[in-house]
């Protein structure tokens, strides 16, 4: 049987603070969103840095020649969600790519990639802090029972706005892992 882990405010389960544009809340619930996590955690001036850059390419997104309604929120210093009002003109395939490439181009400036997919970024109880993992030393911890249901994680499989309160950060037993593990 597994030792349950102490409960863990998801509010601030990273280190840093949360951030968000101004256009967050008013965007709807079903909005379209990527999530895209750094692999490092962004310094204070860093995250300062990425508000004013990420607003001044916000606000200048196109798809078609028509102006994209979309916000962001950054969470924890290292999980950004870019979330579209897809009532607004839809994204198209180039809108994506322009998307995709500001962010490496602003990775690149802050010495940071926002592109790995294969790490999970999980709460380890006995550092009491966060870290990350390559997905095959993860599933290594989960077999070695490092790794239980109640262990917290960033659900990086997330497509709407409205799952970025209840489940950007969950435990193993209700993220995507667990239908895997089974």
């Amino acid at each position: 049987m597994e030792a349950p882990q102490p409960q863990i405010d998801a509010a601030v389960w990273l280190e840093g603070d949360r951030m968000e544009g101004e256009a967050w809340a008013s965007l709807p619930e079903d909005s379209r969103s990527w999530l895209y996590t750094a692999d490092r955690l962004l310094t204070t001036q860093e995250q300062e840095e990425l508000r004013m850059a990420i607003d001044l390419f916000l606000s200048d997104w196109v798809a078609h020649g028509q102006s994209l309604q979309a916000s962001w929120r950054l969470e924890g210093g290292r999980c950004l969600v870019i979330a579209l009002d897809e009532r607004s003109p839809s994204a198209s395939g180039c809108s994506i790519d322009a998307k995709v490439h500001w962010l490496q181009a602003f990775g690149e400036q802050i010495g940071v990639d926002w592109m790995t997919r294969n790490t999970v970024i999980y709460y380890d109880v006995d550092a009491s802090r966060w870290k990350d993992l390559s997905l095959s030393s993860f599933w290594a911890a989960r077999k070695a029972g490092r790794i239980t249901s109640e262990t917290l994680l960033v659900n990086a499989v997330i497509s709407k706005k409205m799952e970025c309160e209840p489940t950007l950060v969950c435990p193993f037993q209700a993220s995507w892992h667990e239908a895997m593990w089974r």
